[in-house]
């Protein structure tokens, strides 16, 4: 992340995209100036105040690995408490999860991760694990303050113009890849994945938004061993069970005024 201590803020808005990022950045205070940092590995950091409370939104671009790469290198230069909430998009896995509303993973978050010895008769002589295609691991929970702050805060920005189905909260699932572990079929590969969705939802009846990042960032903070308090927002761009996806001016609307509720409730979670 090419960051330093001093130039994190404990309160912080993860995203993927930069784009989103700068969304968020644009309500920092004008002075002092935020500083912005780009790695040459993708990440972007800007850090500034809001309503006079230091804060950062850190842009991570895609998938598990680089929400590790954001959590522990973010740990090495902060001291203290951390507070950070995710803001991204997602897939829908529930039929009642709106395109273009935003589900707070309120109810934590599971991991799905594809299993390589069950496809190990593609390149050894030997016969493939007889266990399950993916692995379909426990939830891990969200910070139940942090969680409520983001609710509370993205209903009141998002409800007055979209009504009360805009703003939605259950489990979200992470998947480990984009296509295989998410139960997207590819014809030119072997992935075994067409009922992947329905095992998931089967095992986890709050389940509603799929996506790349949440249960790492949930995981890690659970893991450290400090105080690290963390929640998750995702528009919902897409449902998988209807095939119905978000208009363009929804989604750009969307995602500035939540992204301004999510900076509210990281700035209100107390440390």
């Amino acid at each position: 992340m090419d960051c330093s201590k001093g130039d994190i803020a404990n309160r912080i808005v993860t995203v993927g995209t930069e784009s989103r990022a700068e969304k968020i950045a644009s309500y920092f205070d004008a002075t002092p100036a935020p500083k912005r940092i780009k790695s040459g590995r993708g990440f972007l950091t800007i850090t500034g105040t809001y309503n006079g409370v230091a804060v950062s939104v850190s842009a991570i671009g895609m998938g598990p690995s680089m929400m590790d790469f954001f959590v522990r290198e973010t740990k090495a230069v902060v001291e203290g408490p951390i507070v950070a909430c995710r803001f991204g998009t997602c897939g829908g896995i529930s039929p009642g999860a709106r395109v273009g509303s935003v589900v707070v993973a309120s109810g934590g978050s599971s991991y799905v991760a594809r299993n390589p010895d069950a496809f190990v008769h593609r390149y050894q002589n030997e016969e493939a694990d007889t266990g399950p295609k993916y692995n379909i691991h426990k939830v891990c929970p969200a910070d139940d303050k942090l969680s409520g702050l983001v609710e509370s805060s993205l209903r009141s920005r998002l409800e007055g113009k979209y009504g009360e189905s805009i703003v939605d909260s259950g489990v979200n699932v992470t998947a480990e890849s984009f296509y295989s572990s998410q139960g997207r079929i590819f014809e030119m590969f072997e992935d075994d994945n067409d009922t992947l969705i329905d095992e998931v939802c089967a095992k986890f009846k709050e389940a509603k938004t799929m996506e790349m990042e949440t249960f790492m960032l949930m995981h890690l903070a659970k893991c450290c061993n400090e105080p690290f308090h963390v929640s998750a927002a995702a528009i919902v761009v897409a449902n998988r069970c209807n095939n119905s996806t978000v208009e363009a001016d929804t989604l750009e609307e969307v995602e500035k005024l939540g992204g301004l509720a999510v900076l509210e409730a990281v700035t209100k979670r107390e440390i």
